[in-house]
């Protein structure tokens, strides 16, 4: 049992993923079950919420900034990221 204890803890680094990916079996499907529709729900209700606050951001001159935050991220966040990672610095 020490021998076996000594073992694991002088083993090193093990990559539990030698493909190298970077994204695990659960995120991925934790993405595709889960994130995506909500993505979808959020894309849909945010293109609705975009259209009707129209009236009120033209005016304000904050059109581009709704857009930005009511359609656009919604659409990036659901269709153009990599499967599992739900971190992305080109938002």
């Amino acid at each position: 049992m020490v021998l076996l204890a000594v073992t694991f803890v002088f083993a090193g680094e093990v990559n539990a993923n030698p493909a190298g990916s970077g994204a695990d079996a659960p995120a991925i499907i934790a993405d595709v079950f889960i994130c995506r529709p909500l993505g979808l729900i959020a894309l849909t209700g945010g293109s609705v919420l975009y259209v009707l606050s129209l009236p009120f951001t033209i005016p304000a001159k904050g059109k581009e900034a709704a857009k930005r935050t009511l359609v656009l991220y919604p659409y990036h966040y659901t269709f153009t990221r990599q499967l599992g990672e739900f971190h992305d610095d080109d938002l």
